[in-house]
């Protein structure tokens, strides 16, 4: 049984991982929260819960919580994507100014959460403390500096929490986990090599009841700490896809030499300089895919205990949902 809290406010509730945690706060009849985001929800069933706001419009994104008065506070909203400039990615530090500014003005909050990403290092490196930062991204960067101006804060009146979730997939993803269900099911995924590569993964209805109970535990255990979020089990990738392929009941996957996969990465990147958007196979993501990264999970499993789906039960919910909205 889901406690319930007083009022949970959520930004990004329209985005990915937030319309997972939307659904679960209404399928726990979780009874008043609201979701400001730029966009509206992907869910339709949603529709009730969201006001329009925008994290750098700061008076009206104050003006949303003082109307709220929220106890808690899950903030997920964030610019994604591939920029050319830093400042393209103000939603992630203008951003946090803007909501921690806000919440300044609101006595009512007891607890925040704030949302970073695993890229605060570049894919592979495991951080030796919280604030051991090798990003290679612009998108990192910008998590960086959103991380450091949540911790440069002084005294602040509620508990703070930031979480950095680990590749995250499910229902309502995009790219690149919803390439890879598609490519398996199409036909055309071939296993790089041995295919053997683990990896921490998170599936996101897990990832939404770990952020809940993060909003649960005690004070002691969560103030000011970080959290990466993820399934506890590391996932070898081709056992992964493997399971994809039985799921859905398409051909055997083929393997595909070391040397053919690094040559067709190399005609990816040409196609993609030539403006093809969606290339299957770059170099950037040849190296992502033989990079292996597990994490030390256990501080986020000692505070959520079991996680609710197992792999196999992963797999079949996210294909119902590709099928249900047409992506298969």
């Amino acid at each position: 049984m889901i406690k319930k809290m007083n009022r949970i406010l959520v930004t990004g509730g329209s985005g990915f991982i937030g319309t997972n945690y939307i659904e679960f706060l209404l399928k726990n009849k979780q009874t008043e929260f609201v979701n400001l985001d730029i966009k509206p929800p992907q869910n339709s069933a949603h529709k009730n819960f969201w006001k329009k706001c925008d994290l750098l419009d700061a008076s009206n994104l104050k003006k949303k919580i003082k109307d709220f008065a929220p106890t808690h506070v899950v903030h997920l909203a964030a610019k994604c994507g591939l920029e050319p400039r830093l400042s393209a990615y103000a939603a992630n530090m203008e951003g946090v100014e803007n909501l921690l500014d806000a919440l300044k003005e609101v006595s009512s909050v007891e607890r925040v959460i704030f949302t970073s990403s695993m890229l605060v290092c570049r894919v592979g490196y495991i951080p030796k403390h919280d604030t051991d930062y090798q990003p290679s991204t612009l998108y990192g960067q910008s998590k960086v500096v959103g991380e450091k101006i949540v911790r440069s804060q002084k005294d602040l009146p509620y508990v703070w929490t930031i979480i950095r979730p680990i590749s995250i997939w499910g229902p309502w993803f995009e790219d690149p986990f919803k390439m890879f269900f598609k490519a398996v099911a199409q036909g055309w995924y071939f296993h790089i090599g041995s295919g053997h590569y683990r990896r921490s993964f998170g599936y996101v209805e897990n990832t939404v009841y770990q952020i809940h109970q993060l909003l649960l535990a005690p004070l002691e255990r969560v103030n000011r700490k970080t959290f990466y979020l993820a399934d506890d089990s590391p996932v070898d990738l081709h056992d992964f896809a493997n399971e994809i392929q039985k799921a859905l009941d398409t051909r055997k996957i083929w393997h595909i030499p070391l040397w053919a996969a690094k040559l067709a990465a190399k005609v990816g990147d040409v196609l993609k300089t030539l403006g093809w958007r969606r290339v299957p196979l770059t170099s950037f993501r040849f190296n992502n895919i033989l990079t292996e990264y597990i994490y030390d999970l256990r501080p986020i499993m000692e505070i959520s205990g079991p996680l609710p789906f197992d792999l196999k039960t992963e797999i079949g919910r996210t294909i119902q949902w590709m099928r249900k909205v047409g992506e298969l």
